[in-house]
């Protein structure tokens, strides 16, 4: 079992040297503390394109969205496979949900409760939905998010649900999103898929990716009677991962995987 102190498996210091080891971030891919590179157009393809390949796809429903900072406005994806998505295809689209900038296909009418987000979470950057295969299972089983899986921990505590009701306008769907979110990081939507908010692009794409994983084994072990971790052991593995990078690492991994497999996408960037 992992300490408070803990570092991950495969991430502990190297001989002789005391502390935690950091890694560097990927140059072309990172969005940085400072705010985000010339053209997120291209960060939010990259992400598309990871959460496909990772078993995220969701047709041609589902959205990535990033804010644009100084403004009332966020870049946003439109209805097409996650897989094809360029930068030309991202749209700006202010919080009022007017398109400031059209990108080559047509701006999502299904758009509205990023805009709901973005506006009540100064902290949020970036909103990414899925109607990945995993998670929707979960959710027709009534069931709550639970520890199954190591990964886990890094949503312990930080779980919403939300039931779709036709009865609501968009405006009001996105208020009721937005109440179901409260401070955490996920939304699960009942037979639907999920919700993920987070302060940097990176991280939020990563946590879509394992969560997704999480919601896969937790699908499996309840079909065979799993027991979940109990809640310290999962505030432990959640403290540990947050702290030594792991969801920075996992995109970068997925960012040099892309390279090789998506070649159109850095071609179509100048990259």
């Amino acid at each position: 079992m992992l300490t408070a102190d803990a570092t991950l498996p495969g991430l502990a210091s190297p001989a002789g040297q005391g502390g935690e080891l950091h890694m560097p971030s990927t140059p072309a891919a990172t969005s940085g503390q400072e705010g985000y590179p010339e053209d997120p157009k291209f960060l939010i393809s990259a992400a598309r394109r990871m959460l496909y390949r990772e078993g995220l796809d969701s047709q041609i429903g589902g959205h990535v969205s990033l804010r644009v900072p100084g403004e009332d406005a966020f870049w946003v994806t439109p209805f097409q496979y996650f897989d094809e998505t360029l930068p030309e295809h991202v749209s700006k689209v202010g919080f009022d949900l007017v398109v400031r900038e059209p990108g080559t296909l047509p701006a999502s009418p299904g758009i509205n409760f990023h805009a709901s987000v973005m506006q009540a979470r100064p902290d949020v950057n970036c909103v990414v939905h899925t109607h990945a295969r995993n998670m929707s299972v979960l959710t027709t089983t009534g069931e709550p998010f639970g520890n199954y899986y190591t990964y886990a921990g890094l949503f312990h505590d930080d779980v919403g649900y939300f039931r779709d009701d036709l009865s609501l306008t968009p405006d009001q769907e996105g208020d009721a999103i937005v109440a179901a979110l409260g401070s955490k990081r996920v939304v699960l939507m009942s037979h639907h898929g999920s919700v993920h908010a987070g302060d940097t692009i990176e991280r939020t794409v990563a946590e879509a990716i394992v969560f997704e994983l999480c919601c896969g084994y937790q699908v499996a072990a309840m079909a065979v009677g799993g027991k979940p971790l109990d809640d310290a052991t999962a505030r432990t593995y959640r403290d540990s991962y947050i702290r030594n990078g792991f969801r920075e690492l996992i995109w970068e991994a997925n960012f040099r995987r892309l390279r090789r497999s998506d070649p159109d996408l850095f071609e179509a960037a100048g990259r």
